[in-house]
């Protein structure tokens, strides 16, 4: 959702019940994009994320620095 707020226009209540909601909000100043409210996560999700990134690269071989750069010549063709 993108809004133009107005000092006497904005419920702050309303917005943040939307962002609990899970809604991203732009708020812009005269057409220009100033500020985004969006909801933080929580600890236990954050933590959750952390240890699924973990698991998933304990499971891989490492990346040799001749593999990157044989990857990037490729992208460049």
């Amino acid at each position: 959702m993108t809004i133009t707020v107005d000092i006497g226009d904005a419920d702050l209540s309303e917005l943040l019940a939307q962002v609990e909601a899970g809604e991203e909000i732009i708020l812009m100043r005269n057409g220009v994009s100033v500020a985004k409210l969006a909801a933080v996560p929580s600890s236990e999700s954050k933590k959750e994320l952390i240890d699924t990134i973990l698991r998933e690269r304990s499971g891989r071989k490492p990346v040799s620095q001749a593999e990157i750069a044989e990857w990037k010549q490729i992208g460049r063709r």
